[in-house]
Parts: structure tokens; sequence; C-alpha cells
């Protein structure tokens, strides 16, 4: 632009006055200052052209790199939407998983329950010639809280007043507490109802022999008829209750 500021300053006042002149120098120096100045024009077109080409490619770039974000941000909400329902997916899942779990918790309570009756139904039984109930125990306790048990049962542990009876309890084939002790006077066996020992006696051999502070009946060896034995009251046994009809 310099360039051709210069050449229009040369042109308007050297040769201007070469033309008034009317020498064939002034023609020749016109005519190379045409030229050039074409030239320079030319430069400036291509320039502008070279300008143009670039802006048009920048604004190109632009309106790409514009949709490309307009594009990413649709990605990212249907991004944000999927997380979301992700989440909530995950959540109920969580939730089912819970209650799943609750209702196995409250099917294996409602199944120990069951079992718990279960047992306790096999373990009453009805002796039609003595005309009592009777409730074998599921777990072990000392004969005191055997005992309790049976109370809170409204029953009390078994007496056995016959060889029968004798027979029936020891079919249980498990060492239990029956209803006899000494604790009131040493020596003097009593059952549970307050009546002294007296018949039928079914001791197992040298028993009882009070060794170890032992005031509580057993039936230890349930294979023999005789199968009575003291033991210590604190000790674990089964237990028998027993419920009289004539009660």
């Amino acid at each position: 632009l310099r360039l051709y500021t210069r050449l229009k300053t040369k042109l308007t006042h050297s040769n201007i006055c070469l033309l008034l002149s009317g020498t064939g120098e002034s023609r020749m120096v016109e005519k190379s200052s045409y030229r050039a100045a074409a030239v320079i024009l030319g430069l400036l077109c291509l320039l502008l052209l070279t300008g143009l080409m670039s802006l048009v490619f920048l604004c190109k770039c632009f309106v790409y790199i514009l949709t490309k974000h307009s594009g990413y941000t649709v990605d990212t909400k249907g991004s944000s939407e999927t997380e979301m329902e992700m989440v909530q997916l995950q959540t109920s899942y969580t939730n089912l998983t819970e209650e799943k779990d609750q209702l196995q918790t409250s099917y294996n309570n409602l199944t120990e329950e069951r079992d718990q009756l279960q047992t306790s139904y096999n373990n009453l039984a009805k002796e039609r010639d003595h005309g009592s109930l009777y409730y074998m125990s599921s777990s072990e306790k000392s004969w005191e809280e055997g005992r309790n048990d049976c109370r809170q049962k409204g029953t009390d542990l078994v007496i056995i007043n016959s060889s029968e009876e004798q027979d029936f309890i020891r079919g249980w084939k498990k060492q239990t507490w029956i209803g006899l002790t000494d604790k009131q006077t040493e020596g003097t066996w009593r059952w549970v109802d307050g009546t002294v020992l007296t018949t039928p006696r079914f001791w197992a051999e040298s028993e009882p022999n009070n060794e170890g502070d032992e005031h509580c009946a057993e039936i230890r060896n349930y294979d023999s008829q005789n199968s009575w034995n003291d033991v210590s009251c604190n000790v674990g046994k089964y237990w028998i209750c027993e419920k009289s009809f004539k009660d």
C-alpha cells in the first residue's frame, strides 16, 4: 500500500509535468508506472482474497466447533438422564433386595417358630392308662430352672407312680430330671407335690449316694428300669413336665 502511494505521488507530480511537455520519454515513464500500479493492485487483490479465504475457513471452523459443542451438550444431557435412570434403578434394586432380605428373615423366623411348635407338639405325649399329659424339653437346664418352666406351663416335674409310668418316661431315651429331691431334708426324698417317696423306687445300684452334694433325681441309664440317680441340682439336664387330668 505504501508502494502504491509513493508511485501515485510520483505519477501525480513529475509524470504529469512530463506529459505536459509532450516528450516521448514521458510516455515510457507513464507506461512503466501503470504496469507497477497494476502489479501492486494485483498483489493487494491476492492478499485480500487470501484474507477472505482465511476468514471463510475460520468461520467454517467456528461453525464446526459450535456444532460439536452443541452436540456434546446434548450428549451430556442424555448421559446425565441415563445416569439418573441408572441411579433410580440401582435404588429400586437395593430397596427390592432389602425387602427380599426382610421377607427371608420373616420366613426364617416363621420357619423357626413352626419348628419349635412342631418340637413342642412332638414332645407332648398322652398316656391313656395314667391320664396324664407329658412334655419333654428340647434344651438342658438346672433342676430348678426346669421346674420353673413346667410351672409356667401350668404343670410340674413328672411324678412317677408305677413301673409302667417309669418305662414310659425312660422310653424318651434321654437323661432327664424328674420331680424328686431331698433338698428339704437330707436323705428324705420327696416328690414335688410334697409326698414322701415310698414305693415304687427305681434307684440304680448304690444310689442315692449323695456324692458331691447331690439333692436332685434324674433318669440316668434309661436302658435299665432301675435308672434313678442323685446328682447336683445345678447341672444341665433335659426335663419332663407332667399335667395330670385329675388336677
